[in-house]
């Protein structure tokens, strides 16, 4: 694959998920509003959480890959902590 068309994928993964996310997000907030049950509210969060992580650990990769591996094993370890606290729900912040 070249650069430029690697470039084009990873712009298109950023595009798509912010579009998704938003979408997701305007979604669950009318369902939200409308008093429609938590669970297809928590399911369209959790889809745009995903749709975001695609997004974002894809140009993050690239750009550690080639550093140190100190940077390498930093990203590996925050994905994976993003990845359970997203889909597994371990990380939840109660305010």
């Amino acid at each position: 694959m070249s650069n430029n068309n690697k470039n084009d994928f990873v712009r298109a993964c950023a595009f798509w998920g912010i579009l998704v996310t938003a979408v997701l997000f305007v979604v669950s907030g009318i369902l939200t509003w409308c008093n429609v049950g938590a669970q297809i509210v928590s399911i369209f969060d959790l889809l745009a959480k995903i749709a975001l992580l695609v997004a974002v650990a894809i140009p993050a990769y690239d750009w550690v890959k080639y550093k140190k591996t100190a940077w390498r094993v930093t990203y590996w370890i925050a994905l994976v902590i993003y990845v359970f606290g997203v889909v597994f729900g371990i990380i939840k912040v109660y305010i």
